[in-house]
């Protein structure tokens, strides 16, 4: 039977940060398949279940510990959301679990369009290094606990993210954005205790938004906070958009060297052309996105949000104390 990577590589990162040409980018360096989104509710049936679930709620629950040496338990005969969880992502990332909508940016879309035979294919052909997944963020202790994962997560600045999800009208709507949110607040703001003393200054600013990109902003802020304050305890970094964007090369190769990879030798094609999933991103190569050299971030957002838009988000993210890493 098939086994899943040793040490899995796991993209994170707040929707529309960038997740998925980053794990494109390093499919390509790394000549294998990252997978794309597992816990989408195309592919997983309890994807409600662990959306923005913290990694305490599957190593606990009502007091009792759900995991043992490490392992999943069974409770009164009926497998844990860890258990399932665990299983879930140990077959997905074996290829024993082959669902076509995990190669979506390895595939040409409409993903029904290709021959299955093709499928087959990239699965018999390319081994399998790990997954990108933005419903996973709060999970970090338990990725590691469980499959020894390396993190890699992605940070791209609140207004190109909330610029992004503006333009991209139907992201919410596997749930619904009303859904998403109170999920959000339930599980994270509310349902884990020992982020509380974090989340507690904060509190303010969380009740005061009450327009949907308010609401955003203070979810990309809690998000970035807490994303950051997990990786401090494991000693790991933050990576940015940015920074991939602008230097390519020197920013991929400091990744593969975190990753333990070396420094492969690197394409262009690996860095700039768009994985199957953004047609329309060139990363840099026509000249209108050329200019950030000189607009900087802005470019990403000027031409979708206000002034005082812009203004009103990064008024949220400096109030949670975030404007260390992103300003106007």
């Amino acid at each position: 039977m098939a086994h899943p990577p040793t040490r899995p590589i796991v993209i994170l990162g707040f929707g529309r940060s960038g997740t998925t040409w980053l794990s494109d980018v390093v499919s390509k360096v790394l000549g294998g398949l990252l997978l794309f989104e597992p816990l989408h509710p195309q592919v997983c049936d309890f994807a409600a279940e662990v959306c923005y679930t913290p990694s305490p709620a599957l190593t606990c629950f009502n007091g009792v510990p759900t995991v043992a040496n490490g392992v999943p338990t069974v409770a009164n005969g009926v497998p844990t959301v860890a258990q399932r969880l665990h299983d879930h992502l140990g077959a997905a990332m074996a290829a024993v679990f082959r669902h076509r909508w995990l190669l979506r940016n390895h595939l040409f879309t409409p993903l029904e369009d290709v021959s299955q035979s093709y499928v087959d294919m990239v699965w018999n052909e390319c081994p399998v290094i790990g997954f990108k997944e933005i419903r996973a963020n709060f999970l970090v202790d338990w990725l590691i606990e469980q499959f020894n994962a390396r993190i890699v997560f992605l940070l791209r600045h609140p207004c190109s993210v909330l610029a992004s999800l503006r333009r991209r009208a139907n992201f919410w709507n596997e749930f619904g954005w009303e859904q998403h949110y109170h999920m959000f607040l339930a599980r994270v703001v509310d349902g884990w205790p020992a982020a509380s003393a974090l989340i507690a200054p904060r509190r303010a600013a969380i009740a005061a938004a009450r327009t949907d990109l308010d609401q955003q902003a203070v979810m990309w802020a809690l998000t970035t906070l807490l994303a950051a304050w997990q990786l401090e305890q494991h000693n790991l970094p933050l990576f940015f958009y940015e920074d991939f964007y602008h230097q390519p090369f020197a920013a991929t190769r400091k990744l593969m060297a975190y990753l333990g990879e070396g420094s492969p030798s690197m394409h262009p094609a690996h860095l700039f052309v768009p994985s199957m999933t953004t047609l329309r991103t060139t990363h840099g190569l026509i000249k209108a996105e050329s200019d950030y050299a000189s607009h900087g971030e802005r470019l990403f957002w000027q031409d979708v949000l206000t002034d005082a838009e812009a203004v009103r988000i990064m008024g949220i993210v400096e109030s949670m104390g975030l404007d260390r890493w992103y300003t106007l």
